[in-house]
Formats: C-alpha cells, sequence, structure tokens
C-alpha cells in the first residue's frame, strides 16, 4: 500500500461568473507526496491548474496562496492536469489509498470531474475510489470533541509548518508528518505526547478556598 497525501487549492467562482451552480469553486493547485507503509517519502506530484469557470484568481485567494493568475494562465487545465495525475499515481505501481485533511477535497475534486466531463472510461479513474480523512483520524485518536486545523495540530506538536501554508505540496507534506506521528505512535511518542499535554483539559479548584487565599483576613 502507498499513501497518497494530497492537498488542493480552489479559487472562487462567484455566482454571476457560475456556469455551473453546483460549481462554486475550482481547482488551481494538486499537490501529493507518496510515502510508503514506513511513512517515508518515496514521490511528490505538483501541478498548478488553469482555471476556466472564473480565469482571474481572486484576490484573497491569492494573498492566502500566493498563486496568481499570471502563475495559472498557461498551466495545463483541469482534465490535462487530472490526467497527469492519474498517469502519477498509476506510474507507482501499487495500491494507493488517498489521504486528505478532511473531506473538502474529495468532494471538490469529484464535482469537477463531473462538471467537467473528465473521460470516466479511463482506467486509471478506479485510484480514486479509496478515501480517508486523516482530520477525523487525528481526533479519534486523540480524544478531540471538534476538528482541527492542519496548522493547529502541527501547532500541538510542537512542530514548525514547513514551507509555505496553504501551499498544496507544503501543505500535503505536513499532513503527512502527522500521519506518520498518529499510526507509528512508538516513534514519534515525544510529539504524541506534547499534544496530549497541549490538549488535556485544564481545571482549577472548586472550594472558595482554592480560588481565594483566607489566610490574611482577621475573622
Amino acid at each position: 500500500m502507498t499513501f497518497i497525501i494530497l492537498d488542493l487549492e480552489m479559487n472562487q467562482v462567484k455566482a454571476g461568473k457560475r456556469e455551473r451552480p453546483a460549481l462554486h469553486r475550482e481547482i488551481i493547485e494538486i499537490g501529493a507526496v507518496a510515502l510508503n507503509e514506513s511513512f517515508e517519502e518515496v514521490g511528490k506530484f505538483m501541478t498548478y491548474v488553469q482555471p476556466t469557470l472564473n480565469p482571474v484568481i481572486e484576490a484573497e485567494i491569492e494573498k492566502l496562496t500566493g498563486i496568481s493568475t499570471a502563475m495559472v494562465q498557461d498551466a495545463p487545465l483541469f482534465n490535462e492536469a487530472m490526467e497527469s495525475f492519474l498517469s502519477w499515481l498509476a506510474g507507482l505501481q501499487d495500491e494507493v489509498q488517498l489521504v486528505e485533511w478532511s473531506n473538502s477535497d474529495r468532494t471538490q475534486m469529484l464535482k469537477e470531474l463531473a462538471a467537467k466531463a473528465y473521460p470516466m472510461d479511463d482506467p486509471n479513474t478506479a485510484l480514486l475510489e479509496n478515501w480517508h480523512d486523516l482530520q477525523k483520524e487525528f481526533g479519534r485518536v486523540l480524544g478531540l470533541t471538534r476538528s482541527v486545523s492542519l496548522e493547529n495540530a502541527l501547532m500541538y506538536a510542537g512542530e514548525d509548518f514547513e514551507g509555505r501554508q496553504h501551499d498544496a505540496f507544503y501543505d500535503a507534506r505536513n499532513t503527512g508528518y502527522l500521519m506518520a506521528m498518529i499510526r507509528d505512535p512508538e516513534g514519534h511518542r515525544t510529539e504524541l505526547d506534547k499534544v496530549k499535554e497541549y490538549l488535556k483539559p485544564k481545571s482549577i479548584g472548586t472550594s472558595m478556598g482554592d480560588l481565594f487565599d483566607f489566610s490574611k483576613l482577621n475573622l
């Protein structure tokens, strides 16, 4: 089994520019790293994607991702980019599991495949059938009651974010680090202990004596 840690960056498709009501965003970057069963990086993939429903990168998206209109205007179109990505997956010659931080990337990719009429008779599309939500697993392992962002998960582990945040490749690589941490607890005991300590509820005493020092009062 090879684990494909995947991340997507997307541009907004605003109402006035929306040709297909179901597609509110378009993929503008695909980033992925391949990990073997020892969680070692054995491959990587990255491409920008030229948007067509809204070819201008919105200002807030450029600020968030660092991706400008100029950077994607000559990039492969979505179907070309997906063909390259699927060919890369097939070239790994192994069973693959796609791993994402939350399920939003899977939802977007499948919607866009349908909206842009990707040829689903391509046999490599079968490689998109096995997905795993690492954010949900992270919460379950640590007993969390609500989801945490990738950035906060790394912060809890006492680790700096490698590269630029909201860069698809570096988001994927950092997600892969968290996967190794929770799947290999013996090898990452220090990091796991940091997370558990950080998230442990902090309690205060419930008695008045715990809250106030009465020793200085003349009663």
